[in-house]
């Protein structure tokens, strides 16, 4: 860091600043709106509420709050109920009656107001943190991408103003007190802030960089496609936020003592072939000539786009096209974009390896001639199998935390910021990342054990903090941070 980079990071500490900062992330409000289900967090959104009228009425020397919600905020993926007939102003599928509605602009309206109505005392709190003068600041999550539609974002402008009854130049100033972000929140020098799944290759959708108005509906990323088609079935039966670090073992396990084994085998290789057949398909035009060389010109052209938008998101914070250009590379390429990448998700790579292993056995076996040849022709070949079975393992990389963590020291340093803060891994981290910066993770409010996790930043000063009917003294949580209770590394 050069020295006005330094200087830059002591102003950003030391100077006065209008506001402090509080942040939260992964809270997935509407993830038990699913048929026939009941509310099934109500003690949630006491707490939630509680943590909001809290903080709407303590400040720090008078500074107003600016409350960043860090992603996956609403659960837009998991919802999985629909109108009735008639009751929607558009045509829903038969596949959407079986998974829930698609992504388009006003099925995700519909979607959000069901959260509003599921999640009254919560809304109705952050009405109020609002009209006490505080600011709230929504980062797009992978779970809530669809908040990248504008007749999304004013839907909940207008529901937080009619829950206070405002109406005219009130209700004006009210709605610009809710910022929106496609990506990151940042304040020059001093902190910058997003949920970290683009970061993630299997949570970044495609075309996640683009502005609004590309397409008429969002491609999930592959991860998401993963919970439509298969996990929100078993949402009951699962822990969602300890799935992405099972291995093998920990998969038969849970399918043995989930109830139907052939029902979920059967639903799970139906919702593979659903995800890879279009990865697969698209794999065979690009490895045309033609076909190639036009994705590759496609590719520039969505680039630039892409880096056009990013570009336009940072002259909110008096960034520059360079760094717009760097971000841009520091984040992953979607997993749906690599046949590789989507098969390893499901371990297809380790299939194609056994049947290409016990193919190569047999004919090296059949080959060789007498007994100790056949069995050095079998050691031969199951050697091998065992190294490249080694080597694919330590490619499929589904566990985002080291992710987000290399992508928080390349941010760092890009902007020159004290603090990086994410969510998306659902385990909270509190590490210096060199330079004297430091990487925060939000955590989740899904699966609290000490409190529910969040960030205060009061006069340019950062703590992890947790809440549990008020805030959770710091001896309280030192004591509770045993082997035994610390938070796992379980993420999205």
């Amino acid at each position: 860091m050069g020295l006005g980079g330094v200087w830059k990071r002591v102003r950003g500490t030391l100077g006065e600043r209008p506001h402090n900062l509080l942040a939260i992330s992964d809270l997935h409000l509407g993830c038990d709106l699913k048929p026939g289900a009941r509310p099934a967090r109500r003690g949630f959104d006491a707490q939630l509420a509680g943590f909001l009228d809290y903080h709407g009425a303590n400040r720090r020397n008078g500074k107003p709050w600016r409350l960043i919600l860090d992603g996956d905020i609403v659960d837009f993926v998991a919802i999985t109920v629909t109108p009735g007939p008639g009751d929607a102003g558009f045509e829903i599928s038969e596949e959407e009656r079986q998974f829930g509605l698609g992504s388009e602009e006003a099925k995700c309206v519909w979607k959000l107001r069901q959260t509003f109505a599921r999640h009254p005392e919560v809304f109705d709190a952050l009405a109020r943190f609002l009209q006490m003068g505080n600011f709230v600041h929504i980062v797009r999550g992978n779970h809530d991408g669809e908040f990248h539609w504008p007749a999304v974002q004013q839907e909940l402008r207008t529901e937080l103003a009619a829950r206070l009854a405002l109406a005219g130049s009130a209700r004006r100033r009210f709605e610009q007190r809710i910022r929106f972000h496609p990506w990151f929140y940042l304040e020059p020098g001093f902190f910058y802030a997003e949920h970290g799944n683009a970061h993630d290759r299997y949570s970044v959708q495609s075309g996640f960089f683009d502005p609004a108005g590309v397409t008429h509906a969002l491609d999930l990323p592959l991860s998401s496609k993963v919970l439509r088609y298969f996990a929100n079935r078993y949402a009951e039966q699962t822990d969602l936020d300890e799935v992405d670090t099972w291995g093998v073992p920990e998969y038969i396990d849970w399918v043995l003592k989930a109830g139907n084994p052939l029902r979920i085998a059967a639903d799970y290789f139906v919702m593979v072939w659903r995800v890879t057949y279009p990865v697969f398909v698209q794999s065979l035009k690009v490895w045309r000539r033609f076909a190639r060389a036009a994705d590759k010109a496609i590719s520039r052209v969505d680039a630039h786009a892409s880096s056009a938008h990013v570009r336009k998101a940072l002259c909110r914070f008096s960034g520059t096209e360079a760094q717009a250009r760097q971000l841009l590379s520091i984040a992953s390429r979607p997993a749906e974009e690599s046949l590789f990448d989507s098969m390893q998700l499901f371990y297809l790579d380790r299939a194609v390896l056994a049947v290409l292993g016990l193919v190569a056995a047999v004919v090296a076996v059949g080959a060789a001639d007498g007994v100790w040849g056949k069995i050095a022709a079998a050691v031969a070949t199951g050697i091998g199998f065992a190294a490249l079975n080694a080597v694919l393992s330590r490619r499929r990389r589904t566990d985002s935390h080291p992710m987000l963590q290399q992508a928080a020291r390349r941010i760092a340093q890009l902007f020159d910021v004290k603090y990086v803060v994410m969510g998306h891994s659902h385990r909270v981290v509190d590490e210096p990342i060199g330079s004297g910066a430091r990487y925060l993770n939000l955590g989740s409010w899904t699966n609290a054990r000490i409190g529910f996790p969040h960030l205060v930043v009061e006069d340019g000063v950062a703590e992890l903090r947790y809440w549990k009917n008020g805030p959770v003294p710091a001896e309280t949580r030192e004591e509770q941070r045993s082997p035994q209770t610390a938070p796992l590394p379980i993420p999205a």
